[in-house]
């Protein structure tokens, strides 16, 4: 009886434990919900919305022990085209896939690298969005975390991020832009960088859990904007919570 007991709480935790994975693995999909409401509120036409998650895929002995890996990755991961790239310095797998529309790109990479005498190996899920389709995007974002969890052992880290433009002549500073979008967002400033025709801002909003502690303080939440010259347009880029992609 008494084991019965300890066994029902230990499939409660474990349940438990996997719905706030889940949940957090949502939660930073459907950030890109709140990126876009706030470029539509500051007049800023979205291009690209992007999702990047990175996690340990452990160690193995040798070059067979990785092969097994990428075996067993390539069997769990249906309709991707797949390379190997073979470099001095580590192993590298890629394999593609694109959506029915053709405007929803994923791609699986497993990296590995000497270390400690054994090969290091790591993941990355890079999935990104041409354009803006909501029903799209939400039946992807249903499906995010069960990928995450098919693709992935361990803990992941994702990042998400959203990239626009304004065609429009802005009445206003790349700065004071900035700002504006920072405060959609209830956020306060941490660091910055102001340039003639780039400015970047790292800040924090209490409305996101996850979070980067740098050497100053914790951050969730990037904004660059770059003027991109005379007669062109203003590019726009936020991410949560660092920007991945180039400005």
């Amino acid at each position: 009886m008494k084991k019965n007991i300890v066994l029902f709480f230990a499939i409660i935790f474990l349940v438990h434990s996997y719905a706030s994975v889940q949940a957090k693995e949502t939660a930073n999909v459907t950030k890109i919900l709140d990126m876009k409401q706030a470029m539509d509120q500051h007049g800023v036409i979205l291009k690209k919305w992007s999702v990047y998650t990175k996690g340990s895929a452990g160690f193995t002995l040798d070059v067979n022990g990785y092969r097994q890996k990428a075996a067993l990755l390539k069997k769990a991961a249906k309709g991707y085209k797949w390379n190997a790239i073979n470099e001095q310095e580590h192993l590298k797998m890629s394999g593609v896939r694109f959506s029915e529309a053709g405007s929803i790109k994923e791609r699986l990479t497993l990296v590995a690298y000497p270390q400690k005498g054994k090969l290091a190996t790591y993941l990355v899920y890079a999935v990104e969005g041409r354009s803006w389709n909501k029903n799209q995007f939400q039946q992807f974002a249903r499906s995010f975390q069960s990928r995450v969890a098919t693709y992935f052992e361990g803990k992941t880290a994702t990042f998400s991020c959203v990239t626009g433009v304004h065609s429009d002549t802005m009445d206003v500073g790349l700065y004071k832009q900035a700002l504006e979008l920072m405060t959609t967002f209830s956020a306060v400033p941490v660091e910055e960088l102001k340039e003639e025709t780039f400015v970047s801002i790292s800040a924090y909003t209490k409305h996101w859990d996850e979070k980067l502690n740098t050497a100053h303080k914790a951050m969730n939440l990037q904004i660059a904007i770059r003027n991109q010259g005379m007669g062109g347009q203003t590019a726009v880029t936020i991410g949560t919570p660092i920007i991945t992609s180039e400005y």
